[in-house]
């Protein structure tokens, strides 16, 4: 007879941050970091805060869907939040607003896919943070358990910082290990069972 033992989980998951480890084989999800934003027995949701969509920006986003830009959005970039409903916009941003909808990650963050927020970003006045997503990663409940017990994901507390950093996005990752304690030299990329 074969056991297989399960890591029940909770919802203290949520609104936590998902590293990615070596061992993980996918490579869409190498040197990810990832918020998660629904956690439940029926699913797992989450967005990769440190990749950037290549050609795309936020003032083209705007104006796709006839909103005006301004001058400071010419380069501010937009993120694969995950290959799942690559069509669908997320937007993170800081509690100081609420638009409908809004769901609360904690105390200082939201998320939101309220067309309010690009109307007020159009109009330069957006809340203090935030970050524009396309698409989302979702797991079904086992599957992200295996992938926790095959050692695939580190979780961390989550901080505005890290999900905010916009001036070395490309070291997201890095400087997530390294406040997790995390010795890079030390990670093997296999995992077992003793």
């Amino acid at each position: 007879m074969l056991c297989v033992e399960y890591i029940y989980m909770n919802d203290t998951y949520f609104g936590q941050l998902l590293i990615s480890m070596p061992n993980l084989i996918d490579p869409f999800f190498q040197k990810t970091v990832i918020l998660i934003c629904e956690f439940s027995e029926k699913a797992i949701m989450g967005l990769i805060i440190n990749k950037p969509v290549q050609n795309i920006k936020v003032h083209n986003i705007l104006k796709n869907i006839k909103l005006d830009v301004n001058d400071k959005l010419i380069n501010q970039d937009v993120f694969i939040g995950g290959p799942v409903h690559t069509g669908q916009g997320f937007i993170l941003h800081s509690s100081e607003c609420k638009y409908e909808g809004s769901e609360t990650i904690n105390k200082n963050l939201r998320l939101t896919t309220s067309l309010k927020i690009l109307e007020d970003i159009s109009k330069n006045k957006p809340p203090k943070f935030y970050k524009v997503f396309l698409g989302c990663s979702v797991w079904g409940y086992k599957q992200f358990n295996n992938e926790m017990l095959e050692n695939s994901w580190h979780l961390m507390d989550t901080s505005n910082e890290i999900i905010f950093q916009n001036n070395e996005i490309n070291k997201i990752w890095e400087i997530c290990v390294e406040k997790s304690g995390i010795v890079k030299e030390k990670l093997n990329p296999y995992h077992g069972n003793a």
